[in-house]
């Protein structure tokens, strides 16, 4: 891990969105890997203190985290006092907080949490806000109690994480086993991570067909691609018979989406259209028990309503650019100043 360079792009994005949380404490997570930049760049931004709560995980150990935080800490020590790594979370901590951000091991901010905030306090989702899920964050209970929650617009120019989503449908592609390269590819989905897979997924292709639903057409009509507005009845060229692979994406991302009958895309029609079907699974539920035995597909499984890959798989930059702005959201948030640079930097839930 290169964590002088981390750094060094930790604080041009800190000044590039002007992040300042001076003065405020941050409720947020300790992880390992990308992830771990978090508190890092809450306390570069100037938080007065940072609560980061871990716990263990398939990624890593407790002793894990603290140990890639401290590379950090080494390199920045004025950080040091700031920043807490906490493994309890009290309702003491939680009253401190200024800014609470749903990372993933503060999930879910149910009532249980929830009810020991202070007046004035908000929470910054750390994704968009179609892509709220009800076991992330209780919104009732936020709305009953005057909780301001915000989520982070990923295309604001100065945070612009959607662009990354092409470099992750090329990584999963190359993780199944295939090459883009002269190779043709089918990219079957409903929402807006369509147009950005598209745009990287075609220049490094041969030639890429689109199944979408018709109302999106017009956010690839820049793009190289032939386009289907089939998507819940997927027609596939002849010419696109031998493609190398389906890259699935489809919202809500814990619906069933492939499967039997039951299932809004029949697996049948797919299978008999493509001469060796394959599914590379981007986000959307398939049914894996129905579709195990009828159609090849990567990963072989995914937790229901759980992408396919994450951004932290790719590297640190999509994550220094999301984390940095899910916490300007809460500055947002506290200040009232709901654009950066003239652009909307969240939307209110």
């Amino acid at each position: 891990m290169h964590t002088k360079r981390i750094l060094q792009k930790i604080k041009q994005t800190i000044d590039a969105l002007k992040l300042d949380l001076k003065g405020k404490i941050v409720l947020t997570e300790a992880a390992t890997g990308p992830y771990c930049v978090t508190p890092i760049i809450a306390a570069l931004s100037g938080a007065e203190k940072v609560f980061a709560f871990t716990k263990p995980s398939k990624y890593g150990s407790i002793e894990d985290v603290i140990n890639q935080t401290n590379l950090f800490l080494s390199l920045a020590p004025e950080m040091a006092q700031k920043i807490q790594i906490i493994n309890n979370l009290t309702p003491t901590i939680i009253s401190q907080a200024d800014i609470i951000t749903n990372s993933g091991h503060l999930r879910p901010l149910n009532d249980k949490v929830l009810k020991h905030v202070k007046k004035g306090c908000v929470v910054s989702l750390m994704y968009e806000a179609w892509e709220w899920r009800e076991g992330d964050l209780d919104l009732n209970f936020c709305k009953k109690n005057n909780i301001e929650v915000g989520a982070i617009n990923e295309r604001h120019p100065d945070v612009d994480v959607f662009n990354y989503l092409g470099d992750m449908a090329i990584k999963q592609i190359f993780d199944a086993g295939l090459n883009p390269y002269k190779n043709k590819f089918i990219l079957l989905c409903n929402n807006d991570f369509g147009p950005y897979i598209a745009d990287t997924l075609s220049k490094n292709c041969s030639e890429l067909l689109v199944i979408e639903e018709e109302q999106n057409k017009n956010k690839y009509q820049h793009l190289p691609i032939l386009f289907s507005d089939t998507f819940y009845h997927p027609i596939i060229p002849v010419n696109f018979k031998n493609a190398d692979a389906i890259i699935f994406s489809a919202y809500p991302f814990d619906k069933n989406w492939i499967g039997g009958k039951k299932s809004e895309i029949n697996i049948d029609l797919i299978q008999n259209q493509l001469n060796t079907p394959f599914i590379i699974r981007f986000s959307g539920n398939i049914d894996e028990t129905y579709c195990k035995n009828k159609i090849n597909y990567y990963p072989e499984s995914i937790n229901s309503g759980h992408m396919g890959i994450i951004p932290s798989e790719i590297g640190f930059d999509p994550i220094i650019r999301l984390q940095s702005g899910g916490l300007k959201v809460g500055e947002a948030l506290l200040n009232g100043n709901k654009t950066h640079n003239n652009v909307n930097i969240l939307d209110i839930l």
